[in-house]
């Protein structure tokens, strides 16, 4: 039997950075309160958005979606036929709240990804805010007892990002636990045992936990959904239990792609699929960027015809290793000439950087399993938009445009 739950889309979301000390360095013991975490309230967030506060969010979503881009292709080129989904947003956010502690050329490399320090600061630390209860966000800030940290730096933090803070003794399993126990209780129990071990040489981490929780404002009538054929872009043919919709809403075609924009109930998100029409998804990808995402946004129309939309249901889980990824765009971020000297008078470098992902599309919140469907075909005379090759989606906000979420479908 199905279980239904009041939600359309749930996404959880750990991001872990921590950062490493070099071996030479030598430790010393510096104590810190732990703070309880604070939350931002929507009535503390200034109604009027000046045009000046609009080219800076503007700045910073232009460059969070750009990276949005190079790390879906270089995930797309990793792994060509499996589907995949991140959040920008929250990979910019760590990124944001490590510029506080970089300097030099480090800074300048994770500016060149973030927009300006105190530019991205103030973005980052008033969007969830903007758009809560639909996503709501918390930090950590855990640092060793070994080593001396920055006060200003731990200020920036507690200050700018409401981080919980707390100090342990990394290389132990107690660390390990601890740090495992705040995502678990975060999520809901949603994550368990992200991070396997800590390392007695590294000196902190930072842990972006984010949910999105939403409605669908037309919601699937969950009696059209049946199974169908998805064809993957190596050829295989699985059957996948497909949703069915007369569409309506927002519409754009060019000779690459067709794509929708489905609304969310109550909040500004809108999920936008983007389905390409004669080419793989990979190579798809090569030609989509910031740029090209915003034309779609703001070609899309309403149609005068319906649409027959046929939409897979879908669930990812999904571990990415962003160490990698990131290190080719901010290379000295990761090795020996790393300068994180507003941090930590001790030298260290980002030694990890992962994120931890999950993903239910469905009708109304329905589990995936357990869907009673039957296959039928039928003809129609409106404009068919039909998902059954691999597609693109994004969860973005119709303000800023910025991409909360972004995955890769591909039937599996």
């Amino acid at each position: 039997m199905k279980t239904i739950f009041p939600r359309i889309l749930i996404l959880f979301l750990a991001v872990t950075c921590s950062l490493g000390v070099y071996a030479s360095e030598a430790p010393k013991v510096k104590k810190h309160r732990v703070t309880k975490q604070r939350h931002h309230n929507k009535a503390d967030v200034t109604p009027q958005v000046t045009k000046n506060n609009q080219d800076m969010d503007k700045l910073c979503v232009d460059k969070a979606n750009e990276l949005a881009f190079t790390l879906m292709l270089e995930q797309s080129k990793k792994e060509p036929f499996k589907s995949f989904t991140f959040s920008p947003l929250s990979v910019g956010y760590a990124l944001a709240m490590a510029s506080n502690g970089a300097s030099g050329t480090t800074l300048k490399e994770i500016e060149a990804l973030t927009g300006p320090s105190a530019v991205a600061n103030s973005f980052y630390s008033n969007y969830v805010a903007r758009f809560s209860p639909t996503v709501m966000m918390s930090n950590l800030l855990a640092l060793s007892n070994r080593f001396p940290i920055e006060q200003s730096y731990i200020n920036s933090i507690k200050g700018i990002y409401n981080a919980q803070m707390c100090n342990l003794n990394f290389g132990t399993s107690e660390a390990t636990q601890k740090l495992n126990e705040w995502i678990k209780q975060q999520s809901n129990g949603e994550f368990d045992k992200i991070i396997e071990q800590t390392n007695p040489n590294e000196l902190s981490y930072i842990i972006n936990y984010m949910r999105f929780k939403a409605l669908w404002q037309n919601p699937f009538d969950k009696n059209l959904t049946w199974n169908k054929d998805f064809t993957n872009d190596d050829g295989s043919t699985m059957q996948v239990p497909t949703m069915f919709q007369y569409f309506n809403e927002q519409y754009y075609e060019d000779n690459k792609c067709q794509a929708i924009s489905k609304k969310y109930d109550n909040s500004e998100y809108h999920m936008l699929i983007v389905l390409p029409k004669d080419t793989k998804i990979n190579k798809f990808l090569t030609t989509m960027n910031a740029e090209v995402f915003n034309h779609i946004i703001s070609s899309l129309k309403t149609t005068e015809r319906k649409i027959d939309l046929n939409l897979p249901q879908f669930s990812t889980n999904c571990n990415l290793n962003l160490r990698e990824m990131l290190a080719t765009l901010m290379p000295t971020a990761f090795d020996e000439t790393a300068d994180f000297s507003r941090l930590s008078k001790v030298r260290s470098y980002i030694n990890r950087f992962t994120q931890d992902t999950k993903i239910d599309v469905n009708e109304y919140g329905t589990e995936a399993s357990g869907v009673t469907v039957q296959s039928n075909m039928f003809k129609s005379i409106n404009l068919p938009f039909n998902a059954n090759h691999p597609f693109l989606y994004f969860i973005y906000d119709e303000t800023t445009h910025a991409i909360l979420l972004a995955g890769q479908y591909c039937g599996d």
